[in-house]
């Protein structure tokens, strides 16, 4: 059985904004094995993104702020890490694709120059070396000429290109924990297969485990060993992959599912919807979050704030409800 790698247990996270203090991410928990996928789902304004700015430390200052739970990775809490500690652990032990490829590289820099900081700022190596291993990341990461492609700017590449340079620095270490955060955002289809299926060839040649952020549960179904669906800044469920798909109890997961287009789908039918928007973070239900816009609700839904509950294994899902939704499915 493999060791866990990381751990995340009860994290909050707020931002201080002109309305006031926001909760963005609200007692979220889960584990990473070695060698495993977690894919982290959910709509546009659920918390994703921050979770892993908060893992990495890397929230907005002077606005973010970790208020509490621990971020163990190897059994060292990273909230309690200084500075100098987390550029170490930045890039060395846990590296990160950001979401948007255009922007997550200095327009004013070479690539060589970006992919050899990584290099130095982790490693005692010459420049030559450096160089090198640079050469060879960039070759690595499927990117033509690698040589020349050092002395380029980001602009001179396409949107796939700069997303392997992106991989390329993540990498550049060997990190044991890549977080992912939509890496084929505006992306086409066929690059996006590509970029998935690198990551995925890059993971089993690293042992590495993978964090994998997106909104495409298709993805999570082809890449995920196991899976949190995040709703509204909390754990709406979570469990194997096999759990969620095949055996969802919590009502927005199986919102999420039944709006997956299929192949038998009558043509100009209409695809199922999950009707109303995600709450804003100043103004959630006091109750479930998702109650307004939950085919189950009732009363004691907008009363009640719901805790996660375990079920069987690590699946859990956060719903008062789930026994008798359960049993009105037949599940």
């Amino acid at each position: 059985m493999a060791a866990t790698l990381l751990r995340v247990n009860n994290l909050i996270t707020e931002f201080d904004t002109d309305e006031g203090r926001v909760r963005a991410v609200d007692d979220v928990s889960f584990s990473v094995d070695s060698g495993e996928t977690l894919g982290i789902v959910g709509e546009s304004g659920c918390g994703k993104s921050v979770t892993a700015l908060s893992i990495m430390r890397l929230l907005p200052q002077p606005m973010g702020h970790i208020m509490g739970g621990e971020i163990m990775l190897r059994g060292e809490d990273l909230t309690r890490a200084d500075f100098t500690r987390m550029e170490k652990i930045r890039g060395g032990s846990i590296g990160m694709v950001f979401q948007e490829p255009m922007t997550a590289l200095n327009p004013v820099h070479t690539i060589g120059r970006q992919l050899t900081e990584v290099l130095y700022l982790h490693k005692d190596i010459r420049k030559q070396d450096a160089t090198r291993e640079a050469i060879e990341m960039l070759d690595r990461v499927g990117i033509p000429s690698p040589d020349l492609r050092l002395g380029e700017y980001p602009h001179q590449l396409s949107g796939g290109m700069r997303q392997r340079v992106v991989i390329a620095m993540a990498l550049a270490c060997k990190p044991s924990l890549l977080i992912a955060d939509e890496p084929t955002t505006a992306l086409d289809v066929t690059i996006q297969a590509q970029i998935l299926e690198l990551i995925k060839e890059l993971q089993y040649e690293m042992g590495m485990a993978v964090i994998l952020i997106t909104h495409d549960l298709g993805v999570i179904a082809e890449t995920s060993n196991s899976v949190v669906v995040m709703y509204a800044g909390k754990v709406a469920e979570q469990g194997t992959v096999y759990d969620i798909f095949d055996r969802p109890r919590h009502p927005y997961t199986q919102g999420l599912i039944s709006s997956i287009p299929r192949l038998e789908t009558e043509p100009k039918s209409a695809l199922p919807i999950i009707e109303g928007m995600v709450p804003g973070l100043l103004d959630l239900p006091a109750g479930c979050r998702f109650e307004n816009r939950c085919p189950y609700r009732k009363d004691a839904c907008s009363k009640r704030s719901p805790r996660l509950e375990r079920m069987k294994g690590m699946h859990g899902v956060s719903c008062i409800r789930w026994r008798e939704i359960q049993a009105a499915n037949g599940l």
